[in-house]
């Protein structure tokens, strides 16, 4: 099969996906962060730089190894991630042919999306692209792991129930913020169903402290970097991982079907567990260190601000060349190679569109005719 070939079928699965993902995504607008600028200089520096750093990374190691390093707790190697590698290249390529069709070239393609597809079904352990492809399904952890979550979890009292809503909504509002307004600080993989009926959803809480966020110094004294969460749910609960990392439930309070529930602290790489007793002295930390975050994102620049969000977007790839080893030997400064003319152009303080749910805009991709 030709290179254009491949790349066009990756468009079409890709296409209807991304469609369904984003229609369902609830809406937000902030104040406060230019999301719109950030995603666009972010989409066309993964456009203009993506291929090269692709090409170090598979240098290193097989996307196939990759896949299946990335199948354990606590590695930001995911779902979201994988989806946001191939999609910010494709906004990006949605851009730039707005301005230069000539840079739409099929080897580039080709190396990005080969590398995700590739990268994909290895991590999904399958021949799934998507979690859709898999009945929305992120079923990537070991039986061993899952054995072991298993054997750690304690039941839920209605006491514990109360400390687990609130340390969950904090870790969630907190990394949203931390993230520049974007829900990729945490992640759930599953559902993973149990011997006795009920489902386990493990969750991930990534890059909590100090981390190659430059802005993250605030959380230098948090004592965890990355934490993984597992619910046990009742089995009358119905349960379906998006490829987003979201857990959909029926019914929608999942919490308050939780049955066994442990936490763990992933440190060098070993999972130690938590105590119940530190959830209040932590939940009150992490809420300090958000409000001077906040603080410190309102006295940045509009362009600082932009410049924070295009770096957390523009390295979804990161995690896939700390797992090839070569994370150092790629340059993440972002942005870099966007144009000093095109810059103001696309982070215009503008209103963005807004879509009329009523109007199908897709293909989200055009496929590449040449």
């Amino acid at each position: 099969m030709s290179e254009t070939s491949e790349v066009n079928n990756y468009i079409k699965s890709i296409n209807p996906i991304s469609a369904r993902l984003m229609a369902e995504r609830t809406g937000y607008s902030s104040q406060l962060i230019p999301v719109t600028s950030y995603v666009t200089v972010s989409a066309i520096e993964a456009f203009l730089r993506y291929p090269e750093a692709v090409k170090t990374i598979t240098g290193s190691m097989q996307p196939e190894e990759i896949g299946m390093q990335a199948r354990k707790p606590a590695c930001q190697a995911n779902s979201v991630f994988l989806w946001g590698v191939a999609n910010f290249w494709l906004i990006g390529r949605n851009i730039m042919s707005l301005i230069d069709q000539s840079l739409d070239d099929v080897s580039n393609a080709h190396t990005v999306l080969d590398f995700w597809g590739r990268v994909s079904r290895s991590y999904r352990g399958g021949e799934y692209l998507h979690s859709a492809d898999n009945n929305n399904r992120i079923n990537v952890l070991e039986s061993s792991q899952l054995e072991f979550f298993e054997q750690s979890v304690s039941s839920v009292d209605e006491h514990r129930r109360t400390l687990i809503r609130q340390l969950n909504a904090t870790l969630i509002n907190y990394l949203f913020l931390l993230y520049f307004d974007t829900r990729v600080g945490h992640g759930d993989t599953g559902p993973y169903k149990l011997a006795d009926g009920r489902t386990m959803i493990v969750r991930d809480y990534y890059r909590l402290s100090k981390s190659d966020f430059w802005w993250s110094e605030v959380a230098s004294d948090l004592p965890y970097e990355n934490l993984t969460a597992i619910f046990v749910l009742d089995p009358k609960v119905e349960v379906t991982v998006t490829d987003f990392g979201t857990s959909v439930t029926t019914p929608e309070d999942y919490l308050n079907n939780l049955s066994s529930f442990a936490i763990f602290a992933n440190v060098n790489g070993k999972l130690e567990p938590i105590d119940d007793n530190q959830f209040e002295a932590f939940v009150v930390k992490v809420k300090q260190i958000q409000k001077t975050h906040y603080r410190n994102i309102v006295s940045m620049s509009r362009d600082e601000r932009i410049k924070c969000g295009a770096y957390v977007y523009f390295t979804f790839l990161r995690p896939f060349a700390q797992i090839a080893g070569v994370e150092k030997e790629i340059d993440w400064e972002c942005p870099r190679d966007i144009s000093k003319d095109l810059y103001p152009l696309v982070t215009a303080e503008v209103e963005p569109p807004q879509q009329d749910p009523n109007n199908d805009p897709y293909p989200y991709y055009e496929e590449i005719n040449k």
